[in-house]
């Protein structure tokens, strides 16, 4: 897979449009960034939204697996990236991103009038293709802006989602509190609408093009198919046993399938995972570090969201009843230390490597999940010991991308977090089944929903601690890199191994 466009002609004097394309007034760029950078807010949006809904929605509708409404999604989103971009790249940015847009714009809408949570799942499972937009959103702003335009736009869109941290909980609690779940749902299909009228007026298509090769069909298959089947054994096994014959079929042949996928991306012409690259040991190593890391970190965020909003019902649930805004004030300062993490990673980064970010990073979060375990009854242990977790998932989520500007050379920089990105979203998948299959382990059913007990919630946070445990590990066997000064000035000095 190649999601690298074709370089500009350098022999543009520095600072002018692409050559074929006219300079605009610096209105036209600022109203282009907004166009940009609003579904991207969207999306990053959703996940906290729908995160702090999925409570009321698993009550509403009566069901024990809540757990399938974000991940059939994420199962989505994961296999069918890698395909929208290599489409984007042989047909058009913005063509694509129209389509994604309007399949996720129906998603949306559905979700918010579904009557029953058969229908709500197929409408989640529409969502999912709309992740590419932000897939997409930055590889566009490098071939539609001036090279001077590209820093601020790049900057513009990237800080946006810092909205999401800030806002996000406080949007969250007010329309969840007024409104309901749906008020959360239709809030997303309005603005993803409004984002669809936005790049379809104001976002002009990309001009570059990469060659029209096949595609990896089988190997998407099998991946899909590999997560799927480990996501749903692993959801079942607390149903049906984990010594019964049928969850033992589904997690086998979910490592059977993976297994033939990976001899399948050796002898493909044009892999959905680029098997030279992933050759590098050091490189598989901050991948696999890195994709756990965050992939565990977003799913043990769940815990304290089901924790928080969760009713408290003596001998059956022992959520703790917060209002959906009551949440947001407990985690406001984490939110924002969480946001000047990305800046920490960056200084340090620049000195030595990400690799310590990483590192530290996934100990704190650790940290944060074993003191929370013992430590979650009263608001203020939310306020003392929160950042914990805010911090260590910060340093986490930051350090990933920049390992990789470290790790590899320039041109591979974009299939490489294509692959980063496919990674995360498989484990996160797994981890996020792993902490319901626990918490459902000791959960009582009352009128066909799940509620919570303290002993689930304990187990939980010890399972996401030893699930990032495992990446911490992989962490620190990780090859020494460049620093990422060195890196972006593309030293040609071989890196240690």
């Amino acid at each position: 897979m190649s999601t690298t466009a074709p370089p500009l002609d350098h022999t543009d004097p520095p600072g002018a449009a692409p050559r074929g394309q006219t300079e605009h007034p610096k209105a036209y760029y600022i109203v282009l960034m907004v166009a940009l950078a609003w579904p991207t807010v969207v999306l990053s949006m959703s996940g906290l939204l729908l995160g702090n809904a999925q409570g009321l929605i698993a009550q509403h509708f009566h069901t024990t697996q809540i757990a399938w409404f974000t991940l059939i999604t994420t199962l989505v989103s994961t296999m069918s990236v890698p395909f929208l971009i290599k489409a984007a790249d042989m047909f058009g940015k913005k063509r694509v991103m129209v389509v994604a847009s309007v399949i996720g714009v129906v998603g949306e809408t559905l979700c918010a009038l579904a009557p029953s949570w058969g229908l709500m799942l197929s409408a989640r499972f529409l969502v999912g293709i709309y992740a590419v937009v932000t897939a997409l959103t930055y590889s566009i702003v490098r071939d539609v802006f001036p090279a001077k335009w590209v820093g601020t736009a790049t900057g513009v869109v990237a800080t946006s989602t810092g909205l999401t941290a800030l806002a996000g909980p406080w949007l969250s609690g007010w329309l969840q509190d007024n409104h309901g779940f749906r008020g959360v749902l239709w809030f997303l299909a309005v603005n993803s609408f409004v984002a669809l009228v936005l790049l379809v007026v104001f976002v002009p298509e990309s001009p570059l093009r990469g060659a029209r090769t096949s595609f990896d069909w089988i190997g998407g298959l099998l991946l899909g198919g590999s997560a799927t089947a480990l996501v749903y054994g692993i959801g079942k096994g607390s149903e049906w046993g984990w010594a019964d014959g049928r969850t033992l079929a589904y997690l086998a042949g979910g490592v059977v399938a993976f297994l033939a996928f990976v001899v399948v991306e050796r002898r493909v012409a044009h892999p959905l995972l680029p098997v030279r690259l992933l050759a590098d040991r050091r490189l598989l190593m901050i991948l696999l570090a890195s994709g756990a890391g965050a992939g565990v970190l977003f799913s043990a965020g769940t815990i304290n969201q089901l924790l928080a909003l969760y009713p408290k019902i003596p001998g059956m649930s022992d959520g703790l009843g917060y209002t959906a805004t009551e949440n947001a004030a407990l985690g406001v300062h984490s939110s924002i230390l969480l946001l000047l993490c990305g800046f920490g990673v960056g200084w340090i980064a620049n000195r030595w490597s990400a690799k310590i970010t990483l590192v530290t990073g996934l100990a704190v979060a650790i940290v944060g999940l074993l003191v929370t375990h013992s430590y979650h009854y009263e608001k203020w242990q939310f306020i003392v010991f929160g950042p914990l977790f805010a911090v260590g998932m910060g340093l986490v989520i930051a350090s990933g991308p920049v390992l990789i500007v470290e790790a590899v050379r320039a041109e591979d920089q974009a299939t490489v977090n294509g692959v980063n990105s496919l990674i995360g979203g498989v484990l996160s998948a797994i981890s996020t089944q792993v902490i319901f299959s626990v918490l459902n382990d000791r959960a009582n059913v009352v009128q066909g929903t799940s509620l919570y007990t303290d002993g689930g919630y304990k187990a939980a946070y010890t399972a996401a601690a030893a699930m990032l445990a495992a990446a911490l590990l992989l962490a620190l066997f990780i090859p020494k890199v460049r620093n990422a000064a060195a890196a972006a000035a593309d030293s040609p000095v071989a890196t240690p191994r």
